[in-house]
């Protein structure tokens, strides 16, 4: 008897630690910095017994088109380009991202340690207290509230490391702004490998940070390269409103491109900045 109770307190913790504990935020941020405007997105925090992952839900609204149709119906591509995953009690985070109109999906590892100053100041939000935590981060100043209720050090995008888990942060300029929303408790952890440690049929290719700054000034130096190169008449390809239906027509079309990269191009880390000519 004694050793079935061993068993079964043993079988409880397994159950409990193979568990996602999941949070959802509300991401709103500003693409043009110049605009006041803000995109939103719905944001997974998933804490797994080993890693950490962050993504945008409507990954989660495709992986279930795709199990319940038995196939690949529906692809997601981020837009936050948000896309994370780091071990448990680390600050070594990987960043999934993918250039837009080209069929590859990158991953490149940064060591992301972020100096929190705690601070005094306190307030009680939906019955959860909170406590003020500053940091320089990415060249913004940034201010998070963190709870001590929930005593997981970790929080949403690479805010992590103070005594309780990060339910709201905002840089100074107010270019991003995460708030919690809810939590849900899965019973076991949640399988991600199809479309966030490979992006569906794409296996990620592991550059670092140097290579990916490299290939997104290739891409802005001549966006429709790759099109041009493999252009058939019989393609259905619509740009900026405009029917292509020639290779010749992608060359007029470059210069509004780079216009529009530089124009809604407003990077959460400031000092990892594409340096777009």
């Amino acid at each position: 008897m004694k050793k079935q109770i061993i068993l079964l307190i043993l079988l409880i913790g397994v159950i409990t630690n193979a568990q996602t504990h999941r949070f959802i935020y509300e991401l709103q941020y500003r693409p043009d910095a110049s605009d006041s405007s803000y995109d939103k997105e719905e944001m997974v925090l998933d804490i797994n017994p080993d890693e950490v992952k962050f993504y945008e839900s409507e990954f989660l609204v495709s992986d279930s088109l795709n199990v319940l149709h038995g196939g690949m119906t529906s692809l997601h591509t981020s837009l936050s380009e948000q896309t994370i995953i780091r071990k448990k009690n680390s600050n070594k985070n990987k960043n999934y991202f993918q250039i837009r109109m080209m069929p590859y999906y990158y991953v490149f590892e940064t060591e992301d340690n972020i100096q929190w100053k705690v601070e005094s100041d306190t307030k009680k939000v939906n019955n959860y207290n909170l406590q003020k935590a500053t940091a320089v981060f990415g060249g913004r100043n940034w201010t998070a509230w963190f709870t001590p209720d929930i005593t997981i050090p970790e929080g949403p995008y690479k805010f992590r490391g103070l005594p309780g888990l990060v339910l709201f942060v905002e840089d100074d300029k107010k270019d991003f702004i995460y708030s919690f929303t809810r939590n849900i408790n899965l019973p076991k952890t949640y399988d991600t490998n199809g479309f966030l440690e490979k992006h569906y049929s794409l296996d990620p290719i592991k550059i670092d940070f140097k290579k990916w700054v490299k290939l997104n000034l290739e891409f802005y130096n001549d966006p429709y390269a790759r099109m041009r190169t493999e252009f058939q008449p019989d393609w259905t390809v619509k740009i900026e409103g405009k029917q292509i239906k020639s290779k010749e027509e992608f060359a007029g079309l470059t210069k509004q491109t780079q216009i529009n990269i530089k124009k809604y191009y407003n990077p959460i880390e400031l000092d990892k900045a594409i340096p777009y000519p």
